[in-house]
């Protein structure tokens, strides 16, 4: 479970997040929707621990997130795979070498054991094939599938993913959310920056409507986009959907 308490950010002069209250429950697929810069990005990274939150709390499976104790604060966020919007690989590095080196390094697996937890996932993904490809050598779709498979090789209990496919061309879009539905039918738990509205509200167990940093709305997906409450959700649907 995360729980995020009374959440602050800001950027020198820009209040990014404001009084941010949210709980995701073990197994729910919680989709962050809104319109650019409403603080969707920031709060998945404040969750992550790679943005420091100004004020508030962030709570992991009831255990507070805290940096002065560095060793819990290492725990809490080995448990959060984190998928970013522009995969992140290591150029030099082939796929098979970039889903194995946080396992060895980070895990302290062996490199026979950590190679066959890769591959377990490569396959998943559907990119075994690829072991020895260079991310240079992969289309986009690849390269954010591989960056999925190498969040699962740590073996997280939940998975917080960043806009996952906006630097992604159109036709590579289906195969890398494919593979998010797939990892919500086994019951992961999720929190998703998307502005694919077709899978928040297909895939989504609850969507959580953010504008100017705050948490303008939320419900269902199917409440959601189908009766949404607050004038702010209404108009950005509507050019969702019929600009």
């Amino acid at each position: 479970m995360i729980e995020v308490k009374n959440l602050n950010k800001y950027f020198g002069q820009l209040h990014a997040l404001k009084d941010i209250n949210l709980t995701v429950n073990n197994g729910e697929i919680v989709c962050l929707i809104g319109p650019s810069g409403s603080g969707k990005s920031t709060l998945c990274r404040c969750i992550h621990g790679l943005e420091t939150p100004d004020s508030g709390e962030i709570w992991i499976d009831g255990v507070k997130m805290d940096r002065k104790n560095k060793a819990q604060f290492a725990a809490q966020r080995k448990k959060m795979g984190f998928v970013f919007q522009h995969f992140n690989l290591f150029n030099n590095k082939t796929v098979l070498e970039n889903c194995t080196l946080a396992q060895i390094s980070v895990l302290k697996k062996t490199p026979a054991e950590a190679e066959k937890t890769a591959m377990e996932y490569l396959a998943k993904v559907g990119l075994a094939e690829k072991r020895d490809s260079f991310p240079s050598k992969l289309s986009g779709g690849q390269k954010q599938r591989v960056a999925i498979a190498r969040a699962l090789c740590m073996n997280p209990e939940m998975m917080l993913f960043d806009e996952p496919t906006s630097a992604l061309d159109p036709e590579m879009i289906k195969e890398v959310l494919d593979v998010m539905v797939d990892l919500g039918r086994q019951g992961m738990t999720m929190v998703v920056v998307t502005h694919e509205m077709g899978f928040a509200r297909k895939v989504g167990d609850r969507v959580v409507f953010l504008a100017d940093g705050q948490i303008v709305e939320q419900n269902t997906s199917e409440e959601f986009f189908n009766h949404p409450q607050s004038e702010r959700a209404k108009d950005f649907l509507s050019k969702v959907f019929y600009d």
